[in-house]
C-alpha cells in the first residue's frame, strides 16, 4: 500500500492542495475547492482517502518545479509537538545528555494564549 502524499501550495493561479506524485501535483482544490475550500476541511470531512482513490488514475496538473509547499493545513485548530522522544536521540543530537525518562509533548490550542 502506497500511502497518498497531500500538500497545501502555491502556483501563478493562487493557492490550492492536493496530492503529491513523482510527477507532480494533481491538483485537488481545483476540482474540490466549492466543497472544501482547503486542505483542513477535507480532513475534518473525512474525505482523504476517497480524494486520494478518485486522483489515483489522473495526471499532474503542475509540476513540483512550478507549486511552492505552503504549511499542509491551514489555520490549524491544534499543533502538537513531539520531539527527543525516541531511543536513539544521543546518535542525533550529541549532546550528551540522556533521553528524558517521560516523553515531551506540548501542545498549543487555537483558544489558548
Amino acid at each position: 500500500m502506497t500511502l497518498a502524499k497531500f500538500a497545501s501550495f502555491s502556483a501563478a493561479g493562487g493557492q490550492g492542495y492536493g496530492l503529491v506524485t513523482d510527477q507532480g501535483i494533481i491538483d485537488l482544490s481545483r476540482r474540490h475547492s466549492a466543497k472544501w475550500p482547503t486542505l483542513r476541511e477535507v480532513i475534518a470531512d473525512g474525505t482523504l482517502t476517497r480524494l486520494a482513490d478518485e486522483a489515483a488514475s489522473l495526471a499532474p496538473d503542475l509540476s513540483l518545479a512550478d507549486i511552492r509547499f505552503e504549511i499542509p493545513v491551514p489555520a490549524p485548530e491544534k499543533i502538537v509537538c513531539v520531539g527527543v522522544n525516541f531511543p536513539d536521540r544521543n546518535e542525533e543530537y550529541r549532546d550528551g545528555q540522556a533521553a528524558p525518562a517521560n516523553p515531551r509533548a506540548p501542545s498549543r490550542v487555537m483558544n489558548s494564549r
